[in-house]
């Protein structure tokens, strides 16, 4: 099964259609095994041949999103509070979701389209540049943030979070005192963004809801305002409002 859906990830890192023999070496197994594996993604939708013979996502993926948009409680409740704030702010939003290492933009409300962005959804960004990544990563566990801190000292110096675990930790801990985070021209060199964080029901960070806007509006904008909106909306999604069983 761990072979079977690693295909996925030969999908996602490739700039076209898979041929079987490229899935077999990545996957290490013969040829006739990869043809199976892929016999069942394509039975199942998940996966479709083009007419080189070469491999790629299915259609039921696309059926699968729209399902997920529609029945998601998170991705529901993160719409209507986006658009909910949008008439409030002079801007773009999105959320973006922490998952294996990195910040996936989930959802987007994008009315203004002359503000250009790297955070197409489901792009997968770096979780130690912009705001959308920073408000996830202060609220990690105390063990993950010291094993980036170990595994990957030189991006967190590069990205101006710190040379050492003392300056590392207390970057982030200002970044917790303030309840969101702001980036200049970090992911996009016209752009700035405030993100605060989201938790699921166990207090655990799952996502960041973020302003996107031209940098140097961010810069003339209040961020008292903007920020206490930003963090506003995260809570929002964080903890839906109880329903009433009065009569």
């Amino acid at each position: 099964m761990t072979r079977l859906v690693s295909i996925f990830d030969l999908f996602d890192a490739a700039s076209g259609p898979v041929k079987v023999d490229e899935i077999a070496a990545a996957l290490d197994c013969s040829i006739p095994t990869a043809y199976r594996y892929l016999k069942a993604l394509t039975g199942a939708g998940l996966a479709s041949q083009n007419v080189d013979g070469g491999y790629g996502l299915g259609p039921r993926i696309i059926q699968l999103d729209r399902t997920m948009r529609r029945n998601d409680p998170f991705l529901v409740r993160s719409g209507e509070v986006m658009a909910e704030l949008l008439p409030r702010l002079n801007g773009n939003l999105m959320v973006c979701a922490y998952y294996a290492g990195n910040v996936v933009c989930i959802d987007q409300a994008w009315p203004d389209r002359t503000i250009m962005t790297s955070y197409d959804r489901g792009r997968a960004m770096p979780l130690l540049r912009g705001a959308a990544g920073k408000a996830i990563l202060a609220h990690l566990p105390h063990h993950r943030l010291r094993g980036l801190m170990a595994d990957h000292a030189d991006e967190i110096l590069k990205a101006g979070l710190g040379k050492n675990w003392a300056e590392f930790s207390a970057k982030l801990k200002a970044i917790r005192t303030l309840g969101y985070s702001l980036s200049m021209g970090e992911v996009d060199p016209q752009n700035g963004g405030i993100a605060a964080p989201i938790f699921d029901e166990n207090g655990k960070v799952r996502a960041s809801l973020v302003l996107v806007m031209p940098a140097e509006q961010l810069r003339a904008a209040d961020l008292e305002v903007l920020s206490s909106i930003i963090r506003d909306g995260a809570a929002r999604i964080s903890h839906p409002p109880s329903v009433s069983t009065e009569a």
